[in-house]
């Protein structure tokens, strides 16, 4: 599923560009050290130094494309994650009385934002480890062809016996990425409670509110950093080992060439790239080193896909459910077509519940409307769309009149909260309502 996220087609066209251009950042240092080989023999050096000029223009065009389709792609990348949830989840009402989920502050932060936060760091990832990889390939040939084949094998040894290492220290660093990921989420969440709390100032809730939060930002500082350093310490560990075998290659072609005037001219000329290609190995150790990090991160938002299956009827107490126009138990096998049904029953007896059951039976040929809810209504597009909680329900139950086709309209508690005045107008339209729907609520 990963993989069909983020392979999209500007990923794709990126690092086609990325290659033209490090062949291009390559033919710079090939250009070099042939500048440097006729500067020692008294050959032409004008070609030469015209070709290196021009390789260090010509490199932003590659790159121009190489920007403007990684950002195409993270965009996309983030769109069909929303369209997976978006197919993971449509229907799925009954996941709104878990207990595991009654909070979605987590999950829709997921997509909200963790989600666009990890996407971005991968494709910007694969972006970042695709140049390093081709630049070091590329420029490590180029050198080793001008000066000697030996130095490919140090780059070789040096990368083979770095990688081992972070390979045996992966497990902590997962660990702490791990960690470090759930105190963020936690933060966040918490972080979407800010309104009430803040703008209310009902003393004994905001003193509860901010210390929660003032902990839990201290608990995502402290994991976020322990976290970077065991992600630095394993980089640095892994750049010195890395560097050995190539500074004792190095040494040995200096030495063994001390006396030829154009290799060595060359062995000058391209050391500030080969200190350039160390730091670049530095940096794919270090994205060795996460790649544990962001396998958490993917694990992360993978896992907001895969919602666990709730049954509702360990909810609901159906011979505790009466119907209130007629007193009798609720039988949800023997609907009418129309008319208005009102469920009643004590707290905890699952009348919430048996709506959420029936909208996941009818599915878009029922309507839903719970008390406390973020959907989108034609009016609220209008700026002005001011007015109480009763006001802006009757506009909802005319909008659902009018625009939704449903076969069954269902609203939880829609008195909660309501004046008489209120309650008696919107009573009054869902009678009318159910003049041609099946109208089925649960009162306050």
């Amino acid at each position: 599923m990963i993989y069909k996220i983020i392979s999209n087609k500007y990923l794709r066209i990126a690092l086609f560009f990325l290659v033209i251009q490090q062949i291009i950042v390559a033919s710079s240092t090939y250009f070099i050290a042939r500048l440097a080989q006729s500067f020692a023999d008294n050959g032409p050096l004008l070609p030469y130094m015209l070709l290196f000029a021009a390789s260090l223009v010509i490199v932003y065009v590659p790159a121009y494309f190489c920007v403007t389709n990684t950002e195409r792609a993270k965009y996309d990348a983030h769109k069909l994650y929303n369209d997976t949830f978006h197919t993971v989840f449509l229907g799925k009402t009954y996941l709104l009385s878990s207990d595991e989920l009654q909070s979605t502050a987590t999950t829709t932060t997921t997509l909200a934002q963790e989600s666009n936060y990890t996407l971005e760091t991968v494709i910007d990832s694969i972006f970042d480890i695709s140049a390093l990889v081709l630049n070091v390939l590329f420029n490590v040939l180029v050198i080793a062809w001008f000066l000697d084949g030996t130095l490919l094998l140090g780059y070789a040894v040096g990368i083979v016996f770095a990688s081992t290492f972070v390979h045996f220290r992966r497990h902590a660093l997962k660990t702490a990425a791990k960690t470090d990921q759930q105190s963020r989420l936690s933060l966040t969440a918490k972080l979407f409670d800010s309104w009430d709390n803040v703008v209310i100032f009902n003393k004994h809730n905001y003193t509860l509110y901010n210390n929660i939060v003032q902990k839990s930002f201290a608990t995502a500082k402290n994991n976020s950093v322990k976290s970077t350093s065991i992600q630095h310490i394993n980089s640095s560990l892994g750049m010195i080992i890395l560097m050995l075998p190539v500074f004792v290659i190095t040494g040995f072609i200096f030495n063994k060439n001390w006396s030829d005037a154009a290799t060595m001219a060359v062995l000058i000329a391209t050391l500030p790239r080969q200190i350039q290609l160390l730091q670049m190995c530095y940096a794919l150790i270090g994205y060795h080193t996460s790649i544990g990090v962001i396998k958490t991160m993917l694990d992360g938002i993978l896992n907001v896909l895969q919602p666990t299956t709730v049954d509702l009827d360990t909810y609901i107490q159906a011979d505790q459910i009466r119907v209130k126009q007629t007193g009798e138990i609720f039988d949800s096998t023997q609907l009418p077509k129309k008319g208005r049904v009102t469920l009643i029953g004590s707290n905890g007896v699952g009348k919430s519940c048996m709506l959420l059951k029936l909208k996941d039976h009818y599915q878009e040929r029922a309507y839903y409307l719970p008390a406390k809810h973020n959907l989108y209504f034609n009016y609220k597009t209008d700026q002005t769309h001011k007015g109480s909680t009763g006001q802006q329900l009757i506009k909802q139950i005319q909008e659902i009149r009018e625009d939704d086709q449903s076969i069954v309209v269902m609203l939880d508690e829609w008195d909660a909260h309501l004046d008489k005045e209120n309650t008696q107008i919107i009573d009054h339209y869902l009678d009318e309502l159910a003049q041609t729907r099946l109208v089925m609520d649960v009162r306050h």
